[in-house]
C-alpha cells in the first residue's frame, strides 16, 4: 500500500514537470517563433534609439564683419531620477556644487519624471565637474549658447534667445529660419544602463548649420548715437529718445539708437516694452518736419515759388476754424523763409493752392501711411486718413505736421527724398545672408521705389533745408567742419480723448551730411524733454552737430570732406590761423586739400592716410607756416605708429588708437591733453599712454574734422 502511494506522488510530481516543461517550450515558442519579430522591435527601440543633432547657430556680424552674435559651447547639468540610488548623496552633492537649495534637488528626484534640468549654461570648475559626473543619476553636457561680443550695443536691432538658442527678438527672431539651419539625426546604441557613452552612433542625417546674417549697422557710428542719445536725454530730461543714421545712396541703417533700451539679455530685461523697437512701432505727429512733404507737393506742382511772399501776420492768426500761432512773431515773409523760419501760419494758407488729393498723393508718395518694408518686428504703417474723413483745418493743419501720425523711420526714409534727387529708397537693415559652407553671400539690394518729384524741386528742397541751418531755427546743428542741411520738428503729443496733452512735446530734428553732396540722413528725436527744451532747434539740432562731429573721428562716413567757407577759429586763438585737420585723409586728397586751402604741407611717407599731423588740428599757426604730415598704410612696419589723440575724450581716441594696432593705458579721465610716445613715433609694446584731463579743451576742427 506504502509502496502504491509513493509510485503516485512519483507519477504526480513528474507529471508537473512535464506540465511546466511544456509550459516553458510553449512560452519559449510564442517568444523565439510566434511574437520573435515583435520581440526583437521592442528590444531594438529599447536598445537603439534616436538622437537629434543640432545645428551650429547662425551668427550675426555688422556691416565690417565685426561679431554681433556668436556661439560658445557651455555645460549643462541635468538628472535622471530613476537612475539615483542615493538620494541623500546626490541632493548633497549637487547643492554643493551647484548652489541649488537641497531640499529643490529632493523634490527633483522624486517627482516621478524621467528627465529633469538642475542648470542649464553654466560654468563648472574641474573638480566641480569630476564630483557631477561621480553621481548616479547625474549627466553633464555641452550645449550651444549666444554670446554678444558688444554686449547691449544695438541689443533690440540684434534681438535675444531663449535657453535653447531659439531667437526671441530683433533679428536673432526675424530671421529665425535662416539662423537656425535643420536639425540632423543619429541613431546610438544604449546598454542595460541607458548610457551611450563610448557605444555605437550612426548619423542618419547630417545637420545644415544656419545661415549668417550681415546688418548694414555700422558698430562705430552705433556706439556713436547711443552715446549721444543718453547724452541728449540726461541734458534735456527727456522720457525716451531715437536716433537713426542712413546711407543716403543705398538706403543702408548705419545706426538705430533707442532709449530706454534693455540693459541685458537676462529673463528679467525681457518685458515687451523695453525690446519694442519704437523706431518702427511708435506713431507721433512729426510736427514742422512734415513741411518738407508740404513744400515738395506746392513746388513740384508749381503753386509757390520760393520768392513768394506771404503774411505770417506777427505769429499769431484766426484761419477759419483753427487759431494758428508761430513760436516767432514775422511779419511778410518768403515761402522759403517761412521754411526755414517754420512758420505754421504761412503754411497754413499756402496748404489752400493745393487740391486734397493732390496733397493726399504727395503724402502717399513718400511713403506714409504704408510700411517701409524694413525686416524688423512690429512695424506700424501709420495713420493718414483718407481725404473724405478730412475736416475744414485737417489740410492746412497736416501742412505743418499735425492731424498726421508717423513712425520716425517713414520721416528718415522720406527726407532721404530730396537727398536723393527726388527718389524713394526705402530703408534697410540687412545687407546680405552668407551661406555657412560655401561663405556665398547673397547680397539684398537697394530698393529703389519711385520718382517722388522732379530733380530740381529737390535741389530747391535741399537750399530751402540748408538755409534752416544758416539763419533759421537749426542754427546750432552745423557742426562746423563741413555744411549740413536740416528741418526742426516740434510736435504737442495727441490725448486719448481728444486734443493736445499740455506741455508735453515730441521734439526732432532730420538733417543731412554733408548738405552739397549728401552721404547720410539723420534723425534725432526726444519724447517729452523739458518745457525749455520743447523746440527742435534747442534740443535735437546739437546732438546732430555731435553726431557729426564724432562719426568724423571715429568713422569713414566723411573722409575727404570740406566746407566751402573757411572755419574761424574761435575768438580765444583767432590770433592765428587754425591748421586744418588732415587726419585720417588718403594722402592725395591730403594735398588736393591743402592745394584748396592755401597751406603749405610736407608729407612724411608715399601712400596711406595721414595718421598724424604738426601742428595739431585746431592749433594757431601763421598763415605761411609749414604743416607736417605722417602718411602710413597700417600695414607692416608702419602698424604701430602712433597717431595724433591730443584734444579727443577718451572713447575717440581709443577708437582711433585701435584702428592703427594699438592699445591704451589712461592717466585720468575726459578729453586727451598729452601723449606718450609723441604722434608719429612708433609705439613700444603696440601701447600708447593717454594723460587726460576732464576739464581738457576738446579739438578744435579745420577742414575735414569736426567741433564739438
Amino acid at each position: 500500500m506504502k509502496k502504491r502511494k509513493s509510485f503516485v506522488r512519483l507519477y504526480f510530481v513528474g507529471a508537473l514537470f512535464v506540465v511546466i516543461a511544456l509550459g516553458l517550450w510553449a512560452r519559449l515558442i510564442q517568444v523565439q517563433v510566434v511574437r520573435s519579430a515583435a520581440y526583437r522591435k521592442e528590444a531594438a527601440r529599447q536598445k537603439m534609439v534616436r538622437e537629434t543633432i543640432q545645428p551650429v547657430r547662425g551668427c550675426i556680424y555688422d556691416r565690417h564683419g565685426r561679431p554681433l552674435a556668436l556661439n560658445v559651447r557651455r555645460e549643462s547639468v541635468s538628472l535622471r531620477p530613476p537612475r539615483v540610488t542615493d538620494s541623500n548623496k546626490v541632493a548633497r552633492a549637487v547643492s554643493r556644487e551647484l548652489r541649488i537649495p537641497r531640499r529643490e534637488v529632493l523634490a527633483m528626484i522624486r517627482s516621478g519624471n524621467n528627465f529633469v534640468w538642475l542648470k542649464r549654461q553654466c560654468e563648472l570648475s574641474d573638480e566641480s565637474r569630476k564630483n557631477l559626473k561621480a553621481l548616479k543619476g547625474v549627466e553633464i553636457r555641452l550645449e550651444q549658447s549666444r554670446i554678444y561680443p558688444y554686449g547691449d550695443l544695438a541689443a533690440k536691432i540684434i534681438g535675444s534667445v531663449d535657453v535653447d538658442n531659439r531667437g526671441l527678438t530683433g533679428i536673432e527672431a526675424v530671421f529665425k529660419e535662416d539662423l537656425e539651419g535643420v536639425a540632423g539625426t543619429a541613431r546610438v546604441i544604449r546598454n542595460g544602463s541607458y548610457e551611450i557613452d563610448r557605444y555605437y552612433r550612426f548619423v542618419e542625417q547630417e545637420p545644415v548649420d544656419g545661415r549668417h546674417i550681415y546688418l548694414t549697422i555700422d558698430v562705430a557710428t552705433q556706439e556713436i548715437a547711443e552715446a549721444q542719445l543718453e547724452r541728449a536725454i540726461a541734458d534735456s530730461g527727456a522720457r525716451s529718445g531715437v536716433i537713426i543714421v542712413m546711407d543716403v545712396e543705398s538706403g543702408e541703417i548705419l545706426a538705430l539708437a533707442e532709449s530706454p533700451s534693455p540693459r541685458s539679455r537676462s529673463g528679467s530685461q525681457r518685458a515687451d516694452s523695453l525690446w519694442t523697437i519704437r523706431s518702427v512701432s511708435h506713431i507721433y505727429e512729426p510736427g514742422s518736419t512734415f513741411k518738407l512733404v508740404t513744400a515738395a507737393a506746392l513746388l513740384d506742382l508749381r503753386r509757390v515759388a520760393p520768392a513768394d511772399t506771404f503774411d505770417a501776420e506777427n505769429g499769431r492768426a484766426r484761419l477759419g476754424p483753427a487759431r494758428i500761432t508761430d513760436p516767432h512773431p514775422y511779419g511778410r515773409i518768403s515761402f522759403e523763409e517761412a521754411f526755414a523760419y517754420s512758420s505754421n501760419i504761412v503754411f497754413y494758407k499756402v496748404s489752400e493752392r493745393l487740391e486734397k488729393d493732390e496733397f493726399y498723393k504727395y503724402i502717399r508718395w513718400f511713403g506714409f501711411g504704408q510700411k517701409t518694408g524694413i525686416q524688423l518686428l512690429g512695424e506700424s504703417a501709420g495713420s493718414v486718413a483718407e481725404t473724405d474723413r478730412w475736416s475744414g483745418r485737417t489740410r492746412g493743419t497736416m501742412a505743418f505736421g499735425q492731424e498726421i501720425a508717423v513712425t520716425p523711420m517713414q520721416m528718415v526714409a522720406a527726407f532721404a527724398v530730396p537727398a536723393n534727387d527726388g527718389v524713394m529708397v526705402l530703408p534697410r537693415i540687412v545687407r546680405g545672408i552668407a551661406d555657412n559652407s560655401s561663405g556665398d553671400i547673397t547680397r539684398t539690394k537697394r530698393l529703389k521705389v519711385r520718382p517722388v518729384m522732379r530733380k530740381t524741386t529737390a535741389r530747391t528742397l535741399m537750399e530751402f533745408c540748408r538755409r534752416a541751418v544758416v539763419d533759421g531755427t537749426a542754427k546750432l546743428a552745423e557742426p562746423g567742419f563741413m555744411e549740413v542741411a536740416g528741418k526742426t520738428g516740434t510736435g504737442q503729443k495727441a490725448s486719448a480723448r481728444g486734443g493736445y496733452l499740455p506741455g508735453k512735446y515730441v521734439s526732432s530734428f532730420i538733417g543731412f551730411a554733408p548738405h552739397d553732396d549728401p552721404r547720410i540722413v539723420a534723425l534725432v528725436l526726444l519724447d517729452e524733454p523739458d518745457y525749455k527744451f520743447r523746440f527742435g532747434g534747442v534740443s535735437c539740432a546739437p546732438v546732430f552737430a555731435r553726431l557729426c562731429a564724432e562719426m568724423a573721428n571715429a568713422t569713414a562716413t566723411f573722409d575727404g570732406v570740406l566746407a566751402s567757407a573757411p572755419i574761424l577759429a574761435p575768438p580765444e586763438v583767432s590770433r592765428g590761423f587754425p591748421a586744418p585737420n588732415f587726419i585720417r585723409m588718403e594722402r592725395s586728397s591730403a594735398l588736393e586739400n591743402a592745394r584748396k586751402l592755401g597751406c603749405n604741407v610736407l608729407c612724411q611717407g608715399d601712400e596711406g592716410r595721414v595718421v598724424a599731423q604738426t601742428p595739431g588740428p585746431g592749433t594757431p599757426m601763421d598763415r605761411d607756416g609749414v604743416i607736417r604730415l605722417l602718411v602710413s598704410s597700417g600695414a607692416g612696419g608702419d602698424r604701430g605708429v602712433t597717431p595724433d589723440l591730443r584734444g579727443l575724450p577718451v572713447r575717440e581716441a581709443k577708437a582711433v588708437a585701435a584702428k592703427h594696432g594699438l592699445k591704451c593705458t589712461l592717466v585720468g579721465s575726459g578729453v586727451v591733453t598729452s601723449q606718450a610716445p609723441a604722434p608719429g613715433r612708433k609705439a613700444g609694446q603696440q601701447t600708447v599712454k593717454l594723460y587726460c584731463d576732464a576739464g581738457g579743451r576738446q579739438r578744435s576742427r579745420g577742414a575735414g574734422g569736426g567741433s564739438r
